[in-house]
């Protein structure tokens, strides 16, 4: 459900597959420099009538597991990246988002829904100026898995999925600042067909069955793109638009918690130039 209200306000209701209860998000506007600020219940308030402001950057990451959870001490806020990727896409940075719950809803699990609200709601999308100088590159390596961030004329995400499953194996997927946003936006989260059922989203999600998908995809390889999505939205814990970078970003089997880490270095690499 989308409300745009008489202020300008994008308010959606849809359930959280963790509380399994309804949760309330409320977008509004800022002004220029107040960044992408959540507001969620405090747990200390006795009253109930409390909250907690966090912002969207890394030093409040407590959790990488599957999604990226931010936190003020006892106070968490669970699957944040798709709406962020959602506004970077749409091109905007300052942004106060309340949320009655501990988890932003799941919706079809991709960043669509988000962005339909935001243009029905008349939200003007706004490609942002790619202002900001990498300057020089950033290497991130686990095992096997290699996160790099190098220097280049406009913003690109790359990714290189490598599953053990007959319709995904290893694939290669790009998006860049000057493509349809749709085409990582749509894409839907996927994963096991058990742990989907253990959480009781089979009905909501798309689950990898042994020999292929429980939904037909909108792309033959939509969970790639699903990987950049979430790439992108991680990199928002900069505290910058990660369009605005030119750079370069490439992913090997990269996860939330690599892009995290890159997010944590780009951050830093802004305050040694300023």
């Amino acid at each position: 459900m989308s409300i745009s209200t008489g202020t300008g306000d994008l308010v959606y209701e849809g359930k959280g597959i963790t509380s399994k209860q309804n949760i309330k998000v409320r977008l509004s506007k800022r002004h220029l420099g107040h960044g992408i600020v959540f507001r969620i219940p405090d747990r200390k308030s006795s009253d109930g009538t409390g909250h907690v402001d966090i912002p969207a950057v890394s030093d409040y990451v407590v959790n990488t597991l599957r999604n990226v959870t931010l936190g003020i001490g006892a106070n968490r806020l669970c699957l944040v990246e798709h709406i962020l990727c959602a506004v970077a896409l749409w091109g905007i940075e300052d942004v106060f988002i309340e949320v009655d719950g501990p988890e932003i809803p799941l919706g079809d699990g991709s960043a669509l829904f988000w962005l339909d609200l935001l243009e029905s709601a008349g939200w003007e999308k706004n490609l942002p100026p790619c202002d900001h100088e990498l300057k020089e590159p950033i290497f991130l390596k686990k095992g096997d898995r290699i996160l790099i961030a190098l220097p280049d004329e406009q913003f690109s995400v790359n990714y290189m999925m490598d599953w053990n499953h007959p319709l995904i194996g290893k694939v290669w997927q790009s998006w860049s600042a000057a493509q349809d946003p749709h085409l990582i936006g749509d894409a839907r989260t996927f994963g096991s067909l058990q742990e989907h059922a253990m959480l009781g989203i089979t009905e909501e999600s798309v689950s990898l069955t042994a020999d292929g998908f429980s939904k037909e995809l909108r792309w033959s390889d939509e969970p790639v793109r699903h990987k950049l999505l979430d790439l992108v939205g991680d990199l928002v814990l900069a505290g910058i638009n990660p369009l605005r970078w030119k750079a370069r970003f490439i992913s090997i089997k990269g996860g939330h918690e690599m892009d995290v880490e890159m997010a944590k270095r780009l951050a830093a690499s802004e305050k040694r130039v300023g």
